[in-house]
């Protein structure tokens, strides 16, 4: 036991009523030298010698019955008092209950604040105890919440990577593709460091945009792609983010069947695209040779 669970211990033990294994843990400790431990259990014991004493009768039983037997002693020779004699008699089982009656009530009074002293320490230990389990559970809760944030933040990651990779798979499957078509996309002064190509197969039935140096996405916008046509002028072909520093890679929609494209076009539109542009056009291309 350490030395706040065996101070805990001295009231009980100033009462003799330690169990054998709680009294060889004190004995040790106090042969260790422990001499605040001694001196509170000696102090104790005197308190609880003291509470028994105060409720006593005046002198010990053997003095009491001492004088009683004098008493009765000197009334024999007076035939007048039996009375008295019969009295005394009758009284003196009496007084011994009374005393033993009261020695008990003694031991009690002790006890019970011995008792009380012990409750008192035990109940200021279990509040530090808790205490200290709310501590370590509000801790180990913040740190499983910073951990799912983290398992999120990495998830999102690894599916961004995903869709990077399998876009520039998309992109080598296009590029290897004899009917190959690219449109070189210029800057314009949006960006004026961007750049871009729009790779096309329509063997493979598959396009992919991949651009750099475009500003990020601001919030509640997208880039937008856009086919313009001789037959419909712009025609939607597909949606993306931008992040500083990072190139973009996204596949797109083929150009419409039959129709003659003659320009190819990023601009910044509201966030989910819009059916015509509305935005800024940050980039610009005609089309290769077929």
């Amino acid at each position: 036991m350490d030395h706040q669970a065996i101070k805990d211990l001295l009231p009980l033990a100033a009462l003799e009523r330690l169990e054998p294994d709680e009294a060889r843990a004190l004995e040790e400790h106090l042969r260790a030298g422990c001499d605040e431990c001694e001196a509170e259990l000696r102090e104790l014991r005197e308190v609880a010698a003291a509470l028994a004493l105060s409720l006593e009768p005046e002198g010990s039983e053997e003095r009491i019955w001492e004088r009683l037997d004098a008493r009765l002693q000197a009334d024999a020779s007076e035939p007048s008092r039996p009375a008295a004699r019969e009295s005394g008699r009758a009284r003196r089982p009496a007084r011994g209950r009374v005393g033993a009656w009261r020695a008990a009530t003694a031991v009690m009074a002790a006890a019970i604040i011995g008792i009380a002293i012990y409750a008192g320490r035990l109940s200021d230990q279990l509040r530090r105890a808790n205490e200290e389990h709310r501590q370590e559970f509000a801790a180990m809760d913040s740190r499983l919440g910073t951990l799912r944030a983290e398992l999120t933040r990495a998830r999102g990651e690894v599916g961004a990577l995903q869709r990077v990779l399998g876009a520039r798979i998309r992109m080598e499957k296009v590029l290897s593709a004899p009917d190959l078509r690219l449109t070189r996309l210029k800057p314009l002064a949006p960006a004026p460091g961007a750049g871009a190509i729009v790779a096309v197969s329509a063997t493979n039935k598959a396009a992919v945009f991949q651009a750099v140096g475009l500003p990020a996405t601001p919030p509640g916008k997208t880039y937008e792609l856009w086919w313009i046509t001789k037959e419909h002028g712009p025609v939607a072909a597909g949606l993306f983010q931008a992040e500083d520093g990072h190139p973009v890679v996204a596949a797109v929609s083929l150009p419409p069947a039959g129709e003659h494209v003659l320009l190819s076009a990023v601009t910044l539109e509201p966030y989910g695209g819009v059916s015509k542009p509305t935005g800024a056009m940050y980039l610009k291309g005609a089309p290769g040779p077929a």
